[in-house]
Order: C-alpha cells, then structure tokens, then sequence
C-alpha cells in the first residue's frame, strides 16, 4: 500500500510522487451509452451516491485509453463509468471499474484516488478507422469490443475538468468519499455514431457492462489522437 508522507505527497513501491502529476503522451477512444436507471442503482448500493437520469435513464461511460510515459510509467486502461450525484446534488463521473495493465498505476490509483483498479492482461489498438480492445483476466478472456471512429473531425482541439466521485471500500483511501476532477485536454478529435460491437465473458466486470447498457448500439463516440492533462489530488467530502 502507498503511504503519504506529506501533503500531496505519497511514498510506493521506493518512490516519491508528488501531485499533481502531468500527462503529456494518451490516446483515448469514449463510447456514451444510456441504461436503465435500476441496474445503475444496484450498483451503487452502499456507495453515497445516485445516479445522474435523464428521463428515467442513467449515462454511462465506457473508456479505453494508452498512456504513454509519465509518472504512472506506461500501461493500457479500460474505463467503466457512471455520471452519479453526490452530497448537495453535485454531479460528476463516477468509475465503477478501471482494469490497467501495470502494477505501479494499480497501487498508485487505488491509493491516491480511491478508483477501483485492477492488473489485466489487454491488447489495445488504435487503428485508423477503429479502436479495438481484448481484456483478458489471469489468462481468461474478459470482454473483447470494437469501436468504430467517428467521422466528423473537430477543427480545434478541447480543454476539459470532468468532476469526479470516487469511493473505494480498501486501499489508503478505503471508505472515503472523495471528489476531484479529471483533466482531458483532447486534441485530433473525431465524433460519431460509429459501429460496436462487443463479446462478453463472465466476471465481475462484465456484470457492471451489461447493468449499464454497455451492449446496445453508443449514443456517441469519441476518439482523440492526444489526451493530456494535470491529474491533483481529491478531497474527502
């Protein structure tokens, strides 16, 4: 387990991290999908949080980033999330499920911010014309999608702060709800309703996916050539 040793500053596995720490080098594709209000709830049951509706229907999130390297070193990422509500109403991301493929951004994620990560083995490619993802679990076959690239390109690029909630039940953090915000300052932009498809296996993660409408058709997609971003502390509320 990591260990602060100062404000904002954490000791793991013999090194200092200090934050924020920058990303300078990220890839990212993001799939938006709506679900059914109830499996959203179930999944949060002991968590104080709610899920975000419109019309009856949560938004949910699907991500599949490569990092290049920074202070987490280099590794693959898969995304589930959930927009929720915390205290007071406010609204932000919450990740239901984030498997990686380095033991450093494991240990440094589940500690730091509280997000739910776990070691996968991934073959993650950005293609030209899609993003295509195989998640394997000590071997076994976890889900496997595609994402095909939308076809409009932005002519500019975007600076975002998404607000984040995150609660995890171990690690440094462990029953602590935190907030933060996420940076994605996305560049080489292209939107869509491109074509998905994905094959699910049996597994925790799994189970998240289909309660959260993770096999329908996406309401959106986005693929950026560049993410990057200043990734601070959050703050238990």
């Amino acid at each position: 387990m990591a260990e602060r040793i100062g404000a904002g500053t954490w000791l793991i596995q013999g090194e200092t991290i200090t934050l924020p720490v920058t990303i300078t080098d990220a890839r990212i594709t993001a799939a938006i999908f709506t679900a059914p209000a109830a499996g959203a709830r179930r999944l949060l049951d002991g968590v104080p949080l709610k899920p975000l509706t419109v019309a009856g229907r949560a938004i949910t999130l699907l991500m599949f980033i490569h990092y290049g390297e920074w202070a987490l070193k280099t590794y693959d990422e898969v995304g589930v999330g959930l927009l929720v509500r915390g205290p007071r109403g406010l609204p932000g991301l919450h990740i239901v499920d984030l498997p990686v493929t380095g033991a450093f951004t494991r240990e440094a994620g589940q500690d730091f911010w509280a997000l739910p990560k776990w070691l996968m083995q991934a073959d993650l490619t950005f293609g030209r014309d899609s993003t295509s993802v195989t998640v394997r679990d000590e071997g076994a076959e976890v889900m496997h999608a595609s994402v095909r690239t939308g076809r409009v390109r932005l002519p500019f690029g975007t600076r975002l702060q998404v607000p984040s909630w995150a609660y995890l039940r171990h690690g440094a953090q462990a029953e602590r709800l935190l907030r933060g915000r996420l940076p994605m300052n996305l560049s080489g932009i292209r939107v869509g309703r491109g074509a998905y498809a994905v094959r699910l296996g049996e597994h925790p993660m799994t189970e998240k996916m289909r309660a959260l409408g993770m096999l329908e058709r996406p309401l959106l997609t986005v693929t950026a050539a560049r993410m990057s971003g200043s990734l601070g502390e959050f703050r238990q509320v």
